[in-house]
């Protein structure tokens, strides 16, 4: 019995530790479901915006936020993700998006579907290109989709990997990038 409250207590403290490391805290348009870009050192981009220590990415409709900073994955961290409701009065509150919407195993780039990693959600590219081949800028990006899971399943994104065995990871291929923005 000592055992298994160590653990529940180890589970809980390590969870509440990720929420107060540093992380992104995602703002969608209320009801946003889609593919969402997150382009980073964009010599036109947008400074990053922080709150309490974490850098809020406000995102729109296209779905696309461009930013100068360099992105970094905060490692232990457990991103947010927040819908922004306007009430009558013209006021902004932040109700969180669904849990089951994106995967936060730790961060918004998991991979909730297979651990063979052959299909994915939530993928960062080095070379940024806005939604197509085309339009390339000197950034790097992350991709994620936003959405109930029958449909993030639909819209994930073959993993492509790197042929040598030697080197397994992830390449980008830009034929395969989605389209950001909305689905309407």
């Amino acid at each position: 019995m000592k055992l298994l409250v160590a653990a529940f207590l180890l589970i809980a403290s390590t969870s509440a530790y990720a929420t107060k490391l540093p992380h992104y805290v995602f703002v969608l348009p209320n009801g946003y479901t889609g593919w969402i870009q997150v382009v980073f050192e964009d010599p036109n981009g947008a400074p990053f915006e922080v709150e309490h220590d974490n850098a809020v990415l406000k995102i729109d409709d296209s779905g696309i936020i461009r930013l100068r900073g360099v992105g970094r994955m905060f490692v232990g961290s457990h991103d947010e993700f927040f819908y922004d409701v306007v009430d009558q009065h013209g006021k902004h509150s932040r109700i969180p998006v669904p849990a089951n919407f994106v995967c936060t195993a730790m961060s918004g780039m998991d991979n909730c579907y297979d651990d063979d990693s052959k299909i994915t959600d939530g993928f960062s590219v080095g070379r940024a290109t806005i939604g197509k081949p085309k339009g390339t800028t000197q950034g790097s990006a992350w991709w994620l989709f936003v959405g109930p899971p029958d449909l993030r399943k639909k819209m994930a994104r073959p993993a492509h990997v790197n042929p040598d065995p030697q080197y397994p990871y992830h390449i980008d291929v830009p034929e395969d990038d989605p389209s950001p923005g909305r689905i309407k």
